[in-house]
């Protein structure tokens, strides 16, 4: 049974082909294609806590901006986190220490970036905790070379543009623990 769930905008060019393939025959991973925004990726979600899933990682491969990632054209941002994703009890799906990466140009930049960590966080590492991560910059395209790369874009700087929230178990920021600048 899978351990790592990956969600991708399968709305786009870009997202949809840098996904195929990119985890085919690994066993441990579900593939999961959102082509109907928010409301698709709700219905997945549940789907998931209903069949009684459980990760440890997952990854949201969409286009970012400050704060919010996009599947199609609808942004999900803290707002929809708060107001959409709350009280499905979706950190069941991540009862121990989990990871959520979110593969977007600059998510996670500025405040509005740590505001959508830390409401993803709420939302899925409310039970085990964990870390939310995302990047703080734009990524650079890398035409040709898509598959192959293992992600649409090249971020660079490394971990100095990556942003980190841990989470303790219960849900609780761990200010001390975290990357946040």
């Amino acid at each position: 049974m899978p351990t790592k769930v990956y969600f991708y905008d399968e709305s786009d060019w870009i997202d949809s082909l840098q996904a195929a393939g990119r985890f085919e025959g690994d066993d441990d991973v579900l593939t999961v294609p959102i082509s109907g925004g928010v409301e698709q990726l709700l219905r997945e979600l549940k789907r998931l806590v209903a069949e009684k899933r459980r990760f440890n990682r997952a990854v949201f491969q969409t286009h970012g901006s400050p704060g919010t990632i996009y599947f199609g054209d609808d942004p999900i941002n803290k707002t929809v986190w708060k107001g959409s994703f709350a009280g499905f009890n979706f950190e069941r799906l991540f009862p121990g220490t989990s990871r959520i990466y979110f593969d977007g140009c600059n998510v996670a930049e500025g405040g509005a970036g740590t505001d959508f960590l830390l409401n993803a966080g709420y939302i899925f590492l409310a039970a085990g905790g964990g870390d939310v991560i995302g990047w703080k910059n734009l990524g650079f395209g890398v035409p040709g070379l898509l598959p192959g790369i293992g992600g649409h874009t090249i971020h660079l700087g490394g971990g100095s543009n990556l942003k980190r929230i841990r989470f303790y178990k219960g849900g609780t920021p761990n200010w001390p623990g975290s990357h946040v600048s």
